[in-house]
């Protein structure tokens, strides 16, 4: 079937939603919403896309679905077709990787509006200050998930986990946008909440992800070897201890009382899952380390604490994306 004609239709509805990164949390989440009706454009890698506008966005797992949504590889293409819908991107979702943050949010200056507000649902801590720096006047959002998705092939995204969603705010007039976006994301069956201690749970899950993610590339084993073989469960510890003094000392409230059980609860309910540090390592990308465990190392030290154990996986990790990442500036 093909849905190719989908993209000279106009958008119709009245908020229109754009997702900057579409791979699995965004087309996950762009394609839920787009399942009740509100006009979504994806904008992802070009294998993907043309998949869902081939075939639509295949959703597997805890829901099976096909959704028929717009999807396009360049901003200049998500430009024209909102343009000749006499479009504005109401909400824009930023789900690409932390490192990637910068460029998406500079790619998207020719379709953005003083209304148009942004959400940063990503790893890592510090997201939303880079979007926020470039956009100033806007009203920029960070959100946080636990959802397990994959994406094993193009144009299919795999539902493995429930998980919940957070959008947080800082003041009254973002908390009324924040309470609309919540809204919308529950009417498409997601489970989001409003949170106004964000920041918490931007930390709860940097906690987990700092213990987990790093080991499981540098090893390349499943999740749940991080809990079974006594060194590697020993090292997340201590990683994780050490994360866990530096929010102590920036008096962030975490969302539980006991981050390290947390780490390995989540760590055995997710036992059989390939991390996304493990998956970019492997198809040999950049890894998110720099907003994980290097965000811990630079808070931590400013605040004269022994980070010792994130700096050691920390350099490890830097080590394998040398072994891969290289620079051609030279021309090399």
């Amino acid at each position: 079937m093909e849905h190719f004609p989908l993209l000279n239709t106009p958008m119709r509805g009245d908020i229109v939603f754009l997702v900057m990164g579409s791979g699995s949390v965004g087309s996950l989440f762009g394609g839920l919403i787009a399942s009740e009706n509100y006009p979504v454009l994806l904008i992802g890698r070009k294998s993907h896309i043309d998949e869902i506008n081939n075939s639509g966005l295949k959703i597997k797992g805890l829901i099976n679905q096909v959704v028929t949504t717009k999807a396009v590889e360049t901003i200049q293409q998500a430009k024209e077709i909102l343009t000749e819908s006499d479009k504005l991107a109401d909400y824009i979702f930023f789900t690409t990787k932390a490192h990637q943050t910068e460029i998406a949010a500079n790619q998207i200056q020719t379709i953005i509006n003083p209304e148009t507000t942004l959400i940063s649902i990503q790893n890592g801590i510090g997201t939303e200050e880079i979007i926020r720096e470039i956009y100033p006047d806007n009203t920029v959002l960070r959100g946080i998930t636990t959802i397990g998705v994959c994406k094993p092939a193009p144009g299919v995204i795999d539902f493995t986990g429930h998980g919940k969603t957070y959008i947080g705010y800082q003041t009254e007039a973002e908390e009324q946008k924040a309470r609309k976006i919540v809204e919308i994301m529950r009417k498409s069956k997601i489970d989001a909440f409003i949170e106004p201690n964000i920041q918490g749970a931007v930390f709860t899950k940097t906690i987990v992800n700092c213990a987990l993610n790093p080991l499981t590339a540098i090893h390349q084993v499943l999740n749940k070897e991080i809990y079974n073989q006594l060194p590697l469960r020993n090292q997340a510890k201590a990683i994780a201890e050490e994360a866990w003094s530096v929010t102590k000392a920036l008096r962030i409230k975490l969302l539980t009382d006991d981050p390290i059980k947390m780490t390995f609860d989540i760590v055995k309910k997710t036992g059989e899952n390939t991390s996304s540090m493990l998956t970019d390592i492997l198809n040999k990308r950049k890894t998110e380390i720099d907003f994980l465990n290097g965000k811990i190392i630079s808070l931590g030290l400013n605040e004269e604490l022994s980070v010792t154990n994130n700096q050691e996986i920390y350099n490890k990790i830097l080590t394998l994306e040398k072994s891969f990442l290289v620079d051609n500036s030279l021309g090399e």
